[in-house]
C-alpha cells in the first residue's frame, strides 16, 4: 500500500513540470540508538518543497528501514527543491527534523538518494543525510550482465574493502580488492558481473589478511539486463537481526532483496607431489564425470581464490592423470573455519613401497597438507613468508636466516610460523640437519622475489635422492605467491643432491649485459645439456657444455639480445632463476 501511495504522489507532482528527472530513494537509517538500549524508529516521512520551504508536500509517507521507492519523476534543473525528514506518521511539516537542499538534477536523468546515518533522541542529535549518486542506470549496459553500484551505509564500520569473489581474473589473487570504499560513499562506477556472484568484505583495510567470515550472494541469473544498488546496511556491533549488518539490493522498481549470507574463506592449491605418475593431474570435486575443476602440473599453483560453504563440510577431491578418468588418488577435504586463509599442498607418492622411505618415519602416501596460518598481504615496505617441508625422502631440518633460527626440527609435511622481512631485500635461508650447526645448503630469496606488500610460502620440493625415487625431480626450494607464481630459489652455497652435473652457482645475476657465468660440478667426464626458457616455458636457447672430468667448471651463457625479464636455466636436475636487467 505504501508503494502505491508513493507512486501516486510522485506522479501527481511530476505532471506539474514539463522537464523531469528521475530519482530513487532508499531508506538505510536503522534506528535511534539509546544509551543502554535501542529505540526503533519504525519509519520516516519524506517531505518535499519546490519553493524553498514555503510549502511542503508529503512525498513518501511511512518510509521504512530498507525500503526503496521506484525511480520516479521529480522537477529537474531546480535550485529551490528541499527535502525534509520527519518521524513516520508525522502530523505535518512541523515535525520535520532536518532539511536538505536537493541539488539540480539533469532533465531525463536517473539518480539515487540514500537516506543514511543515525538519529538519537536521547541526545537530540540527528546525524542523517541524503547521499546522492547522479546519472545512475535503470538497466544494465549488457543484457547478459547485471550492473550494480555499491554504497557503504553501515554506521559503525569504517573503510571497507570489497571483493567480487566469483568474477575474478585467474591471475588476480583473493587478496587484491576490487574496491576500497569509505563510510557513506558510493563506488566510483558500476560493476558489471556475469550470472551469480559473491561479495566478500574486509572491514580492516589496515590488514587485508582479515576478511569477514560471511560473504553475500547475488543471484544475478534472475537479474540479467537489470541494474541496481547493493548497499551495506545495519550495525556490525548490534546482534538484533532486524538491524544487524547485511547487504541488500534495491532494484529500479523499488523491490529490495536481502543478499543471502555464505560462509567464506581463502584457499590456494599447490601441486608438490613429486611422484612422476602425478607430473600432470586433473582435479575433480566430488566425482570424475564432469570436466576437471583444476589442472595443475608439478610445482604449479592456483591463484588464491574464495571458497564458500559451511565450516566442516566434507567433500572428495579426485586426482587423475591429465585427460584420464581413472582416479590415481581420492582425498576427502573438510572446509576450515570461515574467515581464514589457508593453502593446500598435494604431497606424497601413490605407492610408497616403490619409493624411498622418509627418514623420520612420516607416511609418504599421497595426500593433502593444509597450512592454516597463511598470509598473502604484508604492510608496505615488508615481505612475509613461511617455510614448508615437502620432500618425502628428506630428514628433519632447521632453517636459519642471518644466524637466527626461523624454524627447528621441521619434518616432512610440517610448516613454520610467518616471518616478516624488509621488502626488496635479499633473504638467505640456511638449511641445516636438525640440531646441527653446519648448513647443507644456503638458498637466496632475491631482491626481486621479496615482493613489497606480499606474503608467500617457501617450500622444499622434489626428491633428495632422485635415483632412489624412480628418477623423479631433484630437490630444490621454491617460493609461491598469492597470484599463483612459483619460482625456484637460487642456490648460494652447498649442495644436498649428489646428482651430476649440477649448477653450483651463477655469478653476474641479475645481469645488466645479458651474460652469466655458470659454475657446474661434475663427478666424472660428461656432457651437461642446458635449456634456457622464459616464464611461459618457451625455449630461448639450448645447448651442451662438455665437462672434461670431475670438478667444477665455469661456462659463459650469453643472452645479449634477450629482452629484460626473468628466465629459467635448467642443467640436468638443476633449475636456476636468471634475471636480465
Amino acid at each position: 500500500m505504501m508503494k502505491r501511495k508513493v507512486q501516486v504522489l510522485f506522479l501527481t507532482f511530476g505532471l506539474l513540470y514539463s522537464q523531469n528527472a528521475h530519482i530513487q530513494l532508499i531508506h538505510n537509517v536503522a534506528d535511534v540508538v539509546g544509551v543502554s538500549f535501542p529505540v526503533v524508529v519504525d519509519s520516516v516521512d519524506i517531505y518535499l518543497s519546490t519553493d524553498g520551504g514555503g510549502t511542503w508536500t508529503l512525498m513518501v509517507p511511512d518510509f521504512k528501514f530498507r525500503q526503496a521507492t521506484p525511480y520516479t519523476a521529480v522537477p529537474a534543473n531546480s535550485n529551490t527543491v528541499i527535502a525534509g525528514i520527519a518521524p513516520g506518521n508525522s502530523l505535518g511539516p512541523g515535525d520535520i527534523l532536518i532539511n536538505y537542499n536537493v541539488p539540480p538534477l539533469a532533465p531525463g536523468s536517473y539518480n539515487i538518494a540514500i537516506v543514511a546515518g543515525t538519529i538519537d533522541f536521547f541526545s537530540s542529535q540527528v546525524n542523517v543525510n541524503l547521499y546522492y549518486y547522479f546519472n545512475s542506470r535503470n538497466t544494465a549496459q549488457n543484457p547478459s550482465d547485471f550492473d550494480f553500484i555499491f554504497f557503504h551505509g553501515a554506521p559503525d564500520v569504517g573503510n571497507t574493502d570489497v571483493y567480487l569473489a566469483r568474477d575474478r581474473s585467474p591471475t588476480l589473487s583473493a587478496y587484491e580488492r576490487d574496491l576500497n570504499i569509505g563510510q557513506y560513499q558510493y563506488s566510483p562506477g558500476y560493476f558489471s558481473v556475469s550470472p551469480d556472484n559473491l561479495i566478500a568484505l574486509d572491514t580492516t583495510p589496515s590488514d587485508p589478511n582479515q576478511i569477514l567470515p560471511i560473504a553475500y550472494y547475488i543471484p544475478s541469473t534472475n537479474l540479467l539486463g537489470q541494474a541496481g544498488v547493493v548497499f551495506v546496511s545495519g550495525y556490525a556491533s548490534i546482534p538484533d537481526p532486524a538491524k544487524s549488518l547485511g547487504l541488500y539490493l534495491a532494484l529500479p522498481n523499488g523491490n529490495v532483496l536481502p543478499l543471502s549470507p555464505q560462509e567464506i574463506r581463502r584457499l590456494q592449491v599447490v601441486h608438490n607431489a613429486a611422484d612422476p605418475a602425478l607430473q600432470q593431474v586433473d582435479i575433480y570435486v566430488g566425482g570424475v564425470n564432469p570436466p576437471p575443476d583444476l589442472q595443475l602440473d608439478f610445482r604449479e599453483a592456483t591463484s588464491t581464490f574464495f571458497v564458500e560453504g559451511n565450516t566442516g563440510t566434507t567433500f572428495p577431491l579426485i586426482f587423475t592423470a591429465r585427460g584420464q578418468t581413472t582416479p590415481l588418488a581420492t582425498v576427502n577435504v573438510s572446509l576450515p573455519p570461515a574467515g581464514t586463509n589457508y593453502a593446500i599442498f598435494a604431497q606424497g607418492v601413490t605407492n610408497p613401497t616403490q619409493f624411498a622411505a622418509n627418514p623420520n618415519g612420516v607416511s609418504t602416501g599421497f595426500g593433502l597438507v593444509t597450512i592454516s596460518n597463511v598470509v598473502g598481504w604484508a604492510p608496505s615496505g615488508s615481505f612475509r613468508t613461511l617455510a614448508f617441508h615437502g620432500v618425502t625422502d628428506a630428514p628433519a631440518v632447521d632453517v636459519y636466516s642471518g644466524g637466527s633460527p626461523l624454524v627447528t626440527n621441521l619434518q616432512y609435511k610440517q610448516y613454520g610460523s610467518v616471518i616478516t622481512t624488509p621488502a626488496n631485500a635479499p633473504v638467505e635461508l640456511e638449511i641445516r640437519p636438525a640440531g646441527q650447526s653446519t648448513p647443507l645448503a644456503t638458498y637466496s630469496i632475491s631482491t626481486l622475489q621479496a615482493r613489497d606488500g606480499e606474503g608467500s610460502i617457501v617450500f622444499a620440493s622434489g626428491f633428495l635422492s632422485p635415483a632412489n625415487n624412480q628418477n623423479g625431480p631433484a630437490f630444490g626450494l621454491y617460493i609461491v605467491y598469492p597470484n599463483g607464481d612459483v619460482e625456484p630459489l637460487g642456490l648460494s652455497s652447498g649442495m644436498i643432491s649428489q646428482s651430476s652435473p649440477q649448477v653450483m652457482g651463477v655469478s653476474g645475476n641479475p645481469s645488466p649485459t645479458g651474460e652469466w657465468q655458470v659454475c657446474i660440478r661434475a663427478i666424472k667426464a660428461e656432457e651437461a645439456a642446458y635449456t634456457l626458457t622464459n616464464t611461459t616455458g618457451q625455449v630461448i636457447k639450448a645447448g651442451t657444455w662438455s665437462l672434461p672430468g670431475a670438478g667444477t667448471w665455469v661456462f659463459t651463457l650469453s643472452g645479449e639480445n634477450m629482452p629484460s625479464g626473468i628466465y629459467f636455466l635448467r642443467v640436468g636436475e638443476s633449475l636456476y632463476r636468471l634475471v636480465r636487467l
